[in-house]
């Protein structure tokens, strides 16, 4: 399955914001066990949207094309003789 990555995106961004929210949330009520829990899985996000950051920079490389430079100067050079 190749899933979109606006869609992963928008997910993963809704997600942050409600752990963020939670960790902010727990430690203006001094809840240190919840905040401490919200930490453990903001940890746990950052390891998992490095992982896809990883799996697509690689696909990113894969699918540009190949570019190839072509010198046109030596083309002009024949053409004006």
């Amino acid at each position: 399955m190749n899933p979109d990555p606006l869609s992963v995106a928008l997910r993963e961004v809704t997600d942050c914001k409600r752990l963020l929210e939670t960790l902010i949330t727990s430690s203006e009520t001094f809840d240190y066990p919840k905040a401490k829990v919200a930490l453990k899985q903001i940890n746990r996000k950052v390891r998992e949207l490095g992982k896809l950051q990883t799996q697509w920079q690689e696909r990113l490389k894969q699918s540009r094309p190949t570019i190839h430079v072509l010198d046109f100067s030596k083309v002009e050079a024949q053409a004006q003789v």
